[in-house]
């Protein structure tokens, strides 16, 4: 169980508390406990809000947070609730107010891609293109779309909720109605210990969620976090907290070198983007050194005296020699 914290424009994703538990224990009083210790570590006023799942809710836990450190919650209900038949059957009012709903995602990262590609994968990717686009014609030929009108999303809201008898404080609800193109529509509800949020602000604070889950995918299984097959638990407990904690100071370093596009990447694309691409010769002569360029190495060489060249090329042959030798004995790790 852990705690990611973010901002809306997604530049970093810091793991700022964790616990390693049974599989058999519940998650829920774990993350509220974590929630706990993070104030007590922090002080109050730096967490502002909580953005959890169904499977986390708990109304007493939410009702506590948002009293005791002025902590909000958001939280999609499940259909079971009583809560969730309250705010459905308001919408069928017709006081019940409607407005429309733009999503601010953040757009998918650009591919990376090589600047020339090899001329097979040039064809390849081309006859690809090719396939995809019969597909498509064929597909539209057979089954015609049924435009009745443009998929869009609607968002209702009520305050002052008070159904849930489990939470203690009053809760604001977001209903989100996403209507396709034949005009069928499905309702589902956030809500929030919130009083000032607008049902914009909810909805998209809520979206934040696919970003987090995403970054636990990825650390779970992309950084070896599972690859630890030890029956021992402390050496279970210390693989997982070092990867999260890799993990962390990766997002601080792309943070400070204002790099915080890459955090969206994959380790294996981050590491690559992060690598030196630039080569350099290194020339030392009595104690000082000077970096060059290839092309300025080369036109250094390529202007030099015909004295001279006799003794650089008897140079740079021993130092080839040299090096071979070195790779030929190199010792094991």
């Amino acid at each position: 169980v852990s705690l990611i914290h973010l901002n809306r424009q997604l530049d970093f994703f810091l793991v700022l508390a964790a616990r390693v538990v049974s599989g058999r224990r519940h998650e829920c009083p774990i993350l509220y406990g974590l929630v706990d210790e993070l104030v007590k570590a922090v002080g109050r006023g730096v967490m502002k809000t909580l953005i959890v799942d169904r499977g986390l809710i708990d109304g007493a836990q939410i009702g506590r947070i948002k009293q005791q450190y002025g902590i909000d919650t958001v939280v999609p209900l499940r259909t079971n609730m009583d809560l969730y038949a309250d705010i459905i059957g308001l919408t069928r009012s017709p006081d019940f107010r409607w407005e429309p709903y733009v999503s601010s995602a953040t757009p998918p990262l650009p591919p990376i891609s090589t600047p020339h590609p090899p001329l097979r994968v040039q064809k390849r990717e081309a006859k690809r293109q090719q396939t995809l686009a019969q597909r498509k014609a064929k597909a539209a030929v057979e089954k015609p779309a049924l435009v009745a009108g443009l998929p869009h999303t609607l968002l209702g809201m009520e305050r002052d909720l008070r159904s849930w008898s489990d939470c203690p404080i009053p809760l604001t609800a977001v209903v989100s109605r996403e209507v396709n193109e034949q005009g069928e529509y499905k309702d589902w509800v956030i809500v929030t210990s919130s009083s000032s949020l607008t049902a914009h602000e909810i909805r998209s604070t809520y979206e934040l969620r696919t970003a987090i889950e995403e970054r636990h995918r990825q650390y779970k299984c992309f950084w070896d976090l599972t690859h630890m097959h030890s029956c021992a638990f402390s050496l279970v407990v210390n693989q997982a907290l070092f990867v999260l904690l890799a993990y962390t100071l990766l997002q601080a370093h792309l943070r400070l070198r204002k790099r915080a596009e890459l955090n969206r990447r994959t380790r294996t694309s981050a590491f690559g983007l992060l690598t030196p691409t630039l080569q350099v010769v290194a020339v030392y002569y009595r104690q000082r050194f000077c970096l060059f360029s290839l092309a300025e190495f080369a036109g250094i060489l390529l202007t030099l005296e015909d004295s001279a060249r006799p003794k650089l090329n008897e140079k740079i042959r021993r130092i080839e020699k040299n090096l071979y030798s070195l790779l030929e004995n190199a010792r094991p790790p």
